[in-house]
């Protein structure tokens, strides 16, 4: 046991990363109600039992009605949930078709007081827009995940800086989450860039890692395999940092 005390899932974690199709059916079946769903339902359990704060990407769907979300739930280590956060950015390039199954939050930027320090989730493509970072700084953010599900073509020369400066310009902690392997799809999807018809999304190449305030970084996990990234980190170094540089806490 690593006597974990936060633990963040990939983005969708519990589903496939199908938003590069247009098809809706059967992907949105795995849409789930964020506050009492069966994934949710699962880790409220767990989280209570490990004293773990567990942050649960997950597809939501509204209850009564066909409203979807990519949503992160946040679990407290009481097994509550605290409350969730939405993707404030969907993308509309390449084979990322996300908007045809959800639209852009209206949550704003929440932060969340725990035990374990103050928790905020930039979702995915929210990582590309400063903005997004800032705003959970100035919220009070102490640690942002950034669950991820996104493929080298595109994304990935931008992977190990994005997250890493956000840490620095914003003193906190970061990290950065990205699933691995390749997803092909039965049916053929187009892109928005023009590419013929295909099947494959393309690799996710994982590398997950996490940044301090002071620029520091974990290693990458790997890009071909699943990973557990454990780390201990200090809060106090949020506002050390603030100091040392003579910002205004």
């Amino acid at each position: 046991m690593c006597g974990v005390n936060v633990c963040c899932l990939q983005e969708c974690w519990t589903m496939p990363f199908a938003f590069c199709t247009r098809e809706r059916k059967p992907w949105c079946e795995f849409a789930e109600c964020a506050e009492n769903g069966p994934t949710t339902r699962f880790l409220k359990n767990l989280a209570a039992k490990y004293n773990m704060i567990i942050v649960s990407p997950i597809l939501e769907r509204e209850p009564n009605s066909d409203v979807i979300w990519n949503t992160s739930v946040v679990i407290s280590n009481h097994g509550q949930v605290l409350g969730k956060t939405r993707k404030n950015h969907i993308p509309r390039v390449g084979d990322f078709n996300e908007s045809t199954y959800y639209m852009e939050s209206t949550l704003g930027h929440p932060v969340f007081e725990t035990e374990f320090g103050n928790i905020a989730v930039n979702i995915c493509y929210g990582r590309h827009h400063p903005q997004n970072w800032m705003a959970f700084g100035l919220n009070g953010a102490e640690l942002v995940f950034n669950p991820s599900a996104t493929v080298g073509d595109l994304s990935e020369p931008l992977w190990p800086i994005e997250a890493r400066n956000a840490a620095i310009a914003n003193s906190y902690y970061t990290f950065a989450i990205n699933r691995v392997g390749t997803e092909v799809f039965p049916n053929e999807f187009t892109s928005g860039d023009g590419q013929k018809a295909h099947h494959d999304f393309g690799h996710f190449y994982g590398s997950s890692y996490a940044s301090a305030p002071n620029g520091s970084r974990t290693p990458g996990l790997s890009r071909i395999q699943d990973g557990l990234l454990v780390v201990e980190l200090d809060l106090n170094l949020c506002r050390q940092v603030k100091d040392h540089w003579g910002f205004r806490v």
